[in-house]
């Protein structure tokens, strides 16, 4: 006799075995949601003698759908290949092989995918005499699939590109249909035509899907909510699973209000909380409750857990952003060799270009590590690309970099014409920029002005490389070169273009390291140093730290984790603050972040940081200030500038001993070191930061704080 429920706890078997009627359960992180939905399945069929034909699941993801398969079929041992377990998509292409000819279409359609969406629009654009100068391709294409799902959204939109679009709309619509061709979003919207307008066929799976059940329902749009209201049947057996707290796919059109609605169109739902974590410990989940207890409009839950309190959570605060990056390498390396494996680390950020310095002194301890659902800083398009430009402003004869930038962004310079001048190069053993002033003996007039346009456009470079700061210097490139503009018809534009901006960080950091080398010096120290990068971070890692955004580590989980750059403007995100819906959902980020943690969690940052080439001092994240103190341990910079100030008995004296203070005076060499603890005449018991020539920065106890003074000052002794 199979046990289903052995493994579930007593709110767990509730969620299974409410199987009448609309059914929400509130799935906490951690909490098992889906042995609930693989064992209210199989429960369904087993104990209820319910036809696997008759049960729709529905998820996001085809990882998702096959794990559900396999502990089904694990669990009470069916060929669970038939069944409706699936993405919305999937089960939306299964119904219209069936009955889209309701439609018009016939049963072999065939989808398309995003290319191909691009291109048609391309076609139309240029078939109707659209400049797709003007009007981008990848823009238009956005706009018409975003009307497939809110059609209101035509009335924002600005002549001409209004008009523009209502046109390529209706054409791109029309040539679908006339090539019985079908996109991701027809696969959605024709499905809803076809229930909302054939009563007959919305009845027939009205009554073939007894029971449905939705997997992460807050990431449900509008869309796919209307879907599942078409396919419940008449005794609304729908269970939902899902988390408000975990919503944080806004931007992709996810609504959180679809709980809800759900609570609003089914008013006699059933509400089950699943609130016991089988991942972290109680810690970990104190400190999530008290962060996401502070959002508005959710079901309120607090998780707990039965694998102990565990050790405190550790805020390190870095007086830079480099001491910030140092403490996490130097832990994880610490942690290794206690028995940990680089595997069970991930370092959590809220925006790409963070990798960067993680990348660089990861790389530096070798530190083994891989970038999760993105590339290598250092291998991203938008860096290869701002890098070549580099590498030609310093040699005019870098053919391989000439090749990247020429036609990067567009310049009306194709092909044939890089051939002809090349071949030109190589016959006469030229240059390339030679053989651009002769390139009137190959090329015709405008092509060989543009060529001109472009060798002066990178010959100014070089002069302003020695008249403009590193910061105006990236500046000028990237405005005279077209660069940036060309980034406003990229659907990753404001990504590559923050990518773009770290490179002034690599600069400016550098500058400060190597005052001694020209600026010529200093970038060929760099190009060579960041090639040396980019290859290393070619290596496949077996055994690696993850790094990811916040974002992508939904649904995973690591033994240790670092969340970074907790500070305001950084995490949360500056633009947020101007939205409590927009803040509301940095803070679910948070929260997502902290629940992948099973064992260890660093909340990182730093005093200072060096941002897009520019220094700012932020305050710590609000999300750090709303976890109890007790359940964190203060590391680094906070854990000596917010200790109460209290006199050493040396200098409490009223009158100094006199033999102290010669000895003091006399002493003129201070051997210090990072880490070290000092005693200040003055200030009192600091600890040194950082040590630099005859500087040295100390942090003291308030109200003094950091201060920069010379190593060697007759008022400092080691203690």
């Amino acid at each position: 006799m199979i046990n289903l429920f052995k493994n579930l706890n007593e709110n767990q078997k509730e969620a299974v075995l409410k199987t009448e009627g609309p059914v929400i359960a509130i799935a906490g992180a951690g909490s098992g949601k889906t042995s609930v939905l693989t064992t209210r399945i199989a429960y369904l069929i087993f104990e209820k003698k319910i036809h696997f034909e008759n049960i729709l699941a529905i998820t996001f993801t085809n990882k998702a759908a096959n794990e559900m398969k396999y502990r089904v079929r694990q669990t009470i041992g069916i060929n669970t290949s038939q069944m409706w377990i699936s993405t919305f998509h999937s089960m939306c292409a299964k119904i219209l092989r069936e009955h889209i000819e309701f439609l018009g279409y016939k049963k072999n359609f065939q989808i398309i995918d995003d290319d191909d969406v691009k291109q048609l629009v391309k076609s139309i654009l240029k078939k109707n005499n659209y400049d797709i100068k003007i009007y981008k391709p990848k823009i238009i294409k956005n706009i018409v699939l975003k009307l497939k799902f809110d059609n209101d959204l035509i009335e924002d939109i600005e002549e001409p590109v209004k008009s523009v679009v209502k046109l390529v709309s209706r054409k791109y619509e029309e040539n679908l249909y006339r090539n019985n061709l079908v996109d991701f979003e027809n696969l959605l919207t024709l499905t809803i035509e076809l229930l909302e307008n054939n009563e007959p066929l919305r009845k027939y799976y009205n009554e073939k899907f007894q029971y449905i059940l939705v997997d992460e329902f807050q990431d449900t749009n509008n869309v796919q909510y209307k879907l599942v209201n078409l396919l419940v049947g008449e005794k609304q057996n729908i269970f939902i699973v899902g988390d408000e707290d975990q919503s944080i796919y806004a931007f992709r059109g996810a609504n959180i209000e679809n709980i809800n609605k759900f609570k609003r169109d089914y008013p006699n739902f059933h509400l089950v909380l699943l609130e016991e974590n089988y991942r972290s410990t109680n810690t970990i989940l104190k400190a999530a409750n008290q962060i996401i207890e502070n959002n508005t409009k959710r079901v309120p839950k607090k998780l707990f857990s039965n694998l102990g309190n565990g050790k405190q959570i550790t805020h390190f605060k870095g007086v830079t952003a480099r001491d910030e990056v140092e403490f996490v390498a130097l832990k994880v390396l610490e942690l290794v060799r206690k028995g940990y494996t680089y595997n069970d680390f991930a370092i959590l950020y809220r925006a790409n270009s963070t990798s960067r310095m993680f990348e660089e002194v990861f790389m530096q301890k070798r530190i083994p590590y891989r970038i999760y659902g993105n590339t290598s800083f250092f291998k991203r398009r938008e860096i290869k690309d701002f890098t070549a430009y580099l590498r030609l402003i310093i040699n005019n004869n870098d053919a391989y970099s000439f090749m990247r930038v020429i036609t990067n962004p567009k310049r009306g310079i194709g092909a044939i014409t890089i051939d002809k001048l090349f071949n030109l190069a190589a016959n006469n053993d030229l240059d390339i920029f030679v053989a651009i002033d002769r390139a009137n003996e190959v090329l015709g007039k405008s092509v060989c002005n543009k060529l001109l346009d472009f060798k002066n456009m990178i010959l100014d470079f070089r002069v302003k490389l020695d008249e403009l700061s590193f910061n105006d210097f990236v500046d000028y490139i990237l405005d005279k070169s077209g660069y940036v503009k060309s980034l406003e018809n990229d659907e990753k534009g404001d990504v590559r273009y923050e990518n773009l901006l770290e490179f002034k960080t690599i600069l400016s950091e550098n500058e400060q390291i190597y005052k001694d080398l020209s600026k010529e010096s200093l970038l060929i120290y760099l190009l060579e140093d960041i090639s040396l990068k980019s290859e290393e971070s070619k290596k496949d890692i077996i055994d690696g730290v993850t790094f990811m955004t916040l974002h992508s580590a939904k649904g995973l989980e690591f033994k240790v984790v670092f969340i970074v750059t907790l500070e305001m403007g950084m995490f949360p995100l500056g633009r947020s603050m101007q939205s409590r819906k927009d803040f509301e959902e940095e803070r679910r980020l948070m929260y997502v972040g902290v629940t992948r943690t099973k064992e260890l969690l660093f909340l990182t940052n730093a005093n200072v940081r060096q941002t897009f080439g520019e220094i700012s001092r932020n305050k710590d994240s609000c999300f750090i200030n709303e976890i109890n103190k007790e359940l964190i341990d203060v590391r680094g910079y906070s854990e000596y500038v917010n200790k109460p100030y209290r006199e050493t008995n040396f200098f409490s004296k009223k009158v100094l001993n006199v033999a102290k203070l010669e000895s003091l005076n006399n002493y003129k060499k201070n051997d210090l070191n990072k880490g070290e603890r000092i005693t200040h005449t003055k200030f009192g018991v600091g600890l040194v930061i950082s040590v630099t020539g005859t500087h040295c920065i100390i942090a003291f106890p308030q109200p003094y704080g950091i201060k920069k003074l010379l190593k060697d000052h007759p008022a400092i002794s080691k203690n």
